[in-house]
């Protein structure tokens, strides 16, 4: 495996991913000024979220083995089935992990180690919130409970908790949800209990516990992306002015009873059991000017809650053409500089010697032209491309199993160009590589005589002498 290859590629994706991130906060900003009702609505900062990870999506899941001509999809079946395998012992040369550059070591392990120390906070605080939960006493009987809140807690299968501490009400679990409500919400009128019932039995009818615990996660798993964690703090707040507006919604004549609801559950909350995995009435994630702005809208007679179809259409239309752009963008950033000499053809092996040329005819190979040149080195020499251009294919499993581990590589002018027979790759699909980049190393998988380069070149889908395009005899 090409480390370096690995561990640069992978930079480059992280860098991606936040320079995406950061391209998202901007658009978001754009669209707070002309549509200031979608970035009010949860689903939008959901949404958000997903489109922020499309740049992590491993090439070779969306590119596809296009423009693949059928003489390579048929090749070697019946022309080289009956060769036999080979032995050499050849030692291949150890790569050099200190031709990687300094920067890259020192950054990757930090993120791994930030990560890793994140996930492990995350972990405390699933475990914390848990073990609170299991110390409160369930409420079977659902007092307190009109028989509509009843029936939803039944439907739901949600476990409902008294506990003794000074917390703010809340809503937590993945697969099962748990509904936990401090003892003062008891000493309040029965409107306002009514109605902050009400609040987290939404939650859960939205199923924002579970959208809770993924975009912790990923704000954890993500530390070194501060979009990511924007892009979480937005969720939140509009997730609770959303859940605020739909009970309202529903109980119009009752604003004045939920501001009072909010207003008295902020002064009985004294202890803090959040850590950003919980749905939360008035949880301490929230700022001053958040409980303002939730109060603000309660009491105001002009709100509106409801997010219909052309709002789902507009989120739709909005989020697939930037998701293609990212996913059209991504190959794009690891394409080097294009240079004079991609005019002119480079040998692939430098120092490879011509075992087999083009047209050769052998009884091996059923007395069939050679569509191909081979060049015989040991294993782990290094292959370079001969021209600049996009990789389609960097497996052993699209082609056929003789060729072993390839690369097939498009060039401008209906071009393409393939190597078979590698031992490893320093390259994948949907990248562009320019003319002399290292695309990976000499081997002898598939069906073989020996170490070798089986090297194709393709115009129009048909195969071509490759003489025509460059001096095998020049490196």
């Amino acid at each position: 495996m090409d480390y370096q290859f690995l561990v640069n590629n992978t930079l480059m994706q992280l860098l991606f991913f936040i320079g995406w991130s950061s391209f998202l906060y901007g658009a978001s900003l754009i669209i707070t000024k002309l549509v200031p009702r979608l970035v009010n609505w949860s689903r939008f900062w959901q949404a958000w979220l997903c489109i922020a990870l499309v740049p992590l999506i491993p090439n070779s899941l969306y590119q596809v083995g296009r423009f693949i001509p059928d003489v390579l999809t048929n090749a070697l079946a019946d022309t080289q089935q009956n060769l036999l395998v080979v032995s050499h012992s050849v030692i291949r040369p150890t790569e050099n992990i200190t031709e990687l550059p300094i920067f890259t070591w020192l950054v990757l392990p930090m993120i791994v180690a930030g990560c890793s120390l994140s996930l492990l906070r995350f972990s405390l605080s699933v475990f914390k919130v848990n073990k609170f939960v299991q110390q409160a006493s369930l409420n079977n009987e659902l007092i307190g409970f009109q028989s509509q809140q009843q029936s939803l807690v039944e439907r739901y299968n949600i476990r409902v908790l008294i506990t003794a501490q000074e917390v703010s009400p809340m809503v937590f679990g993945f697969f099962r949800n748990n509904l936990l409500l401090p003892k003062s919400v008891f000493n309040m009128s029965e409107k306002q209990r009514f109605l902050l019932i009400e609040h987290e039995l939404m939650h859960i009818k939205r199923h924002d516990p579970k959208a809770v615990i993924i975009s912790r996660l990923l704000a954890c798993l993500f530390w070194f992306n501060p979009f990511i964690r924007y892009f979480e703090k937005r969720f939140l707040q509009t997730m609770e002015l959303n859940c605020d507006l739909a009970v309202i919604s529903s109980f119009p004549k009752e604003r004045l009873n939920y501001a009072s609801a909010l207003i008295e559950s902020l002064k009985l909350t004294k202890n803090t059991v959040d850590s950003g995995i919980t749905s939360s009435f008035s949880g301490p994630q929230f700022s001053k000017r958040d409980f303002e702005k939730r109060i603000k809208m309660a009491m105001s007679e002009q709100s509106e809650h409801k997010y219909g179809l052309s709002q789902w259409l507009a989120l739709v239309l909005l989020s697939l053409p930037i998701s293609f752009i990212s996913l059209a963008a991504k190959p794009f950033i690891s394409m080097p500089i294009i240079n004079a000499k991609d005019l002119v053809g480079i040998k692939p092996v430098v120092n490879g010697r011509i075992s087999s040329g083009y047209k050769d005819i052998s009884a091996f190979r059923g007395n069939k032209p050679h569509r191909a040149i081979d060049f015989a080195a040991s294993i782990g020499t290094k292959v370079v491309a001969s021209f600049s251009g996009k990789v389609l294919i960097a497996d052993d499993a699209t082609l056929h199993r003789n060729y072993g581990k390839v690369v097939l590589i498009e060039h401008e002018g209906k071009m393409q160009s393939l190597y078979a027979h590698l031992d490893s790759f320093s390259v994948e699909a949907g990248q562009y590589i320019t003319a002399g980049q290292k695309l990976g190393t000499v081997g002898e998988t598939g069906r073989t005589t020996g170490p070798h380069l089986h090297f194709e070149l393709l115009k129009d889908g048909q195969h071509t002498d490759p003489k025509q395009y460059f001096n095998l005899h020049k490196n």
